[in-house]
């Protein structure tokens, strides 16, 4: 999950990554709790949060072009986007990979190797997972920056690429046969797809109107609630290769209507959602080492596990993180801004 650049944000934009991030979090949490005091019920309910992931990603798409469309083709402009890109990313990452390889070093887990935290450092391609687990999203991002590098450098042959890149993605989900032993997920992986159904949405809105975009808005709502309920009810496998096409087009839908209908003005998002959408990159990143800190303490205090935990442990790991936005990633922020 990446947050979107400062510059022209769009608060419905901003609302919706704050309210997938809690849908993350709320899905974690139950599973964490889950292993002390058995709840099926509330891991079914909870579920679809992973869902959060494929917003994230369409979302993901969606800015980059919509911010950056007039760098295309522009070689000149490279060096402004990587350095967007890298203060954006990497500074509070990095500080949230410290502070779990420090956990890590009083905890009984064996320490990871300087190989693996350096591939986690750079966020390189891998088929291990990185040493914040949480990351491997932000691996399949950078896949896709450097694409996006190419459609800088040459309007054409990135679109030639991004064309190859879709073939390939969908000749390995269809034929798996195909894919070679080891080869790193964001090569292969549906999540992948959902970067490609931002762009549409991005190109659709720079080059067509969209009629009814309240409507819009209301039917990828319902539709993304509709596959969640199917995931939830297990008639759909929410980490198969259908449920990454269905959420994909559900948050593509609902992003065409939303950012549509707030250009209309009729949109008007409350001060609360944005700060919490200013704050999802944090509470993303920083969810596990906050529910950790909590459940310690929670434990402690042998205060009963069950839905009580589970909203003071989803509380405490949403709070965490808007705090350590707003002391800590917002202020560093403005002090590497140019």
């Amino acid at each position: 999950m990446i947050p979107a650049p400062a510059t022209h944000r769009l608060h419905g934009i901003e609302a919706m990554r704050g309210v997938a991030a809690c849908a993350v979090v709320l899905y974690h949490v139950a599973r964490h709790v889950n292993q002390a005091e058995p709840m099926p019920a509330l891991v079914r309910a909870t579920q679809w949060g992973h869902a959060g992931v494929d917003l994230f990603f369409v979302l993901s798409g969606f800015i980059i072009l919509h911010v950056h469309a007039r760098d295309l083709g522009r070689p000149a402009r490279l060096g402004h986007y990587l350095r967007r890109r890298a203060v954006r990313v990497l500074p509070i990452y990095w500080i949230a990979l410290g502070c779990t390889l420090l956990m890590a070093a009083f905890g009984s887990h064996a320490a990871p190797t300087a190989a693996r935290i350096f591939s986690s450092a750079l966020l390189l391609p891998a088929s291990q997972e990185p040493v914040l687990g949480i990351a491997w999203t932000l691996q399949y991002e950078m896949v896709f920056y450097a694409v996006f590098c190419v459609l800088i450098l040459n309007r054409r042959l990135g679109a030639a690429l991004l064309a190859l890149i879709l073939a390939w993605l969908l000749t390995a989900l269809f034929v798996p046969r195909v894919v070679p032993a080891g080869m790193p997920p964001m090569f292969c992986g549906a999540y992948s797809l959902d970067f490609y159904a931002g762009l549409c949405v991005a190109w659709w809105l720079a080059h067509a109107d969209v009629p009814q975009p309240r409507a819009v808005a209301a039917a990828g709502l319902a539709l993304l609630a509709s596959v969640g309920t199917a995931e939830s009810l297990g008639k759909l496998n929410g980490y198969g290769t259908s449920a990454r096409l269905c959420y994909g087009l559900a948050c593509a839908v609902l992003i065409l209507g939303i950012v549509a209908w707030e250009r209309t003005g009729g949109l008007r998002v409350p001060g609360w959602m944005r700060r919490l959408g200013a704050a999802s990159y944090s509470i993303y990143l920083f969810q596990f080492l906050c529910i950790g800190a909590a459940w310690l303490v929670w434990q402690r205090a042998r205060l009963p596990s069950g839905l009580t935990a589970w909203l003071a442990l989803s509380a405490a790991a949403i709070g965490g993180g808007m705090l350590v936005s707003m002391r800590l990633e917002q202020p560093l922020m403005r002090r590497l801004r140019p």
